[in-house]
């Protein structure tokens, strides 16, 4: 799996703004400008694990206030009751889980979505809502909507607001909802678990009402790199592979995804108007701007306990590799991560698209 470099684009902010797609696009072209490195003497305090836990501490803290203010607090349901769930279920996932949505703020500027919407959409589905997060801030900030967050793990409060619920399915399989229901319908960080990506997009445009827009957020699952300080045999690519592998085991195949995979599996639903908007998350604090650096420093905290989330059951039970080296892999990915001399990041892409009203169609 090779690093990817990415096109120079006119310098406008310390986090340049999305290149948007327009819809005669086929793909997306990552040209925003490379994330510039901060010196490496920055990194020293990391040589350490007790410096690796306090250098966090405050990142986490700070996560937890945002997360927890503003009536988010809540009680969530016990692991015993999600046997069939292969991820973690409990409260150190679950936190994880909360900051990768604040991960999602500040990737977008503070907004719980990009899709166009002008007035409280009547009928909305949180397709994977996890904790309830997302669900929850955006039936507080649309009172009139009403508010179907899915997920296949019950790990969601048992508090909720009134025009908020939640529902444990598998959208795999068949939606027993009714179909040109939903005003909106908001998909995030599914890629692990689809395995059929044409079928999952044709009930999303079966089940949007005409006029409707869909909203889905994946990322990639591979280290791309603007200064080639990514090696071939990096930890990050090794990682990165096994992890793939593994997930091609049980039939879910992340290695196309790219703006144009999620482009054409919406095109091919009957989906108009696409437009595909992509960010770079850095793996590490490792970035010289103030805002890069803490989206580094999260993404680090998220991998911290999600490196071994995702990453022990698939080299343990799908690749055969002891847990002991498993976990090595997965530590040594983290101390890479902090130790910042390695400057890879991820893509972000948040797929806006929108349902043909019935005179369109």
């Amino acid at each position: 799996m090779a690093t990817s470099p990415t096109t120079p684009a006119p310098e406008s902010s310390p986090n340049p703004p999305p290149v948007e797609s327009t819809p005669e696009e086929h793909d997306v072209q990552h040209n925003q400008d490379p994330i510039e490195a901060d010196d490496p003497a920055a990194f020293s305090d990391y040589s350490d694990s007790s410096s690796l836990a306090s250098s966090t501490q405050s990142i986490t803290s700070s996560i937890m206030e945002h997360v927890y203010t503003n009536g988010r607090r809540y009680h969530r349901k016990s692991s015993d009751e999600n046997q069939q769930y292969l991820m973690p279920s409990d409260e150190t996932e679950m936190d994880r889980l909360d900051m990768m949505h604040h991960m999602g703020l500040l990737t977008l500027d503070g907004e719980l979505y990009s899709a166009p919407i002008t007035e409280s959409p009547h009928n909305v589905l949180d397709c994977g809502t996890g904790t309830g997060i997302w669900a929850l801030e955006f039936g507080n900030m649309h009172t009139e909507s009403n508010v179907i967050g899915v997920d296949l793990a019950p790990n969601q409060p048992a508090w909720t607001y009134p025009n908020v619920s939640f529902e444990t399915d598998d959208l795999e399989k068949e939606w027993t909802y009714k179909k040109n229901h939903f005003n909106y319908i908001h998909s995030r960080t599914l890629g692990t678990a689809i395995k059929d990506w044409a079928k999952y997009t044709k009930q999303m445009f079966e089940h949007a009402a005409p006029g409707a827009f869909v909203e889905i957020a994946e990322h990639s699952v591979a280290a791309y790199c603007d200064d080639n300080t990514v090696p071939a045999d990096s930890i990050y690519i090794t990682y990165c592979t096994i992890l793939s592998d593994a997930l091609l085991k049980v039939g879910v195949d992340v290695r196309p995804y790219s703006a144009r995979f999620f482009r054409q599996q919406l095109e091919a639903a009957g989906f108009v108007d696409i437009k595909v908007m992509s960010y770079k998350i850095p793996w590490g604090p490792w970035p010289k701007s103030k805002k890069f650096k803490y989206m580094g420093a999260v993404c680090a905290e998220i991998f911290r306990t999600g490196l071994e989330a995702y990453g022990l059951m698939a080299m343990t039970r799908l690749q055969n590799i002891p847990e002991e080296e498993a976990k090595s892999i997965c530590t040594e990915f983290y101390k890479t991560m902090l130790a910042g001399k390695q400057h890879g990041y991820h893509l972000q892409w948040y797929i806006v698209a929108r349902k043909p009203e019935t005179t369109e169609a």
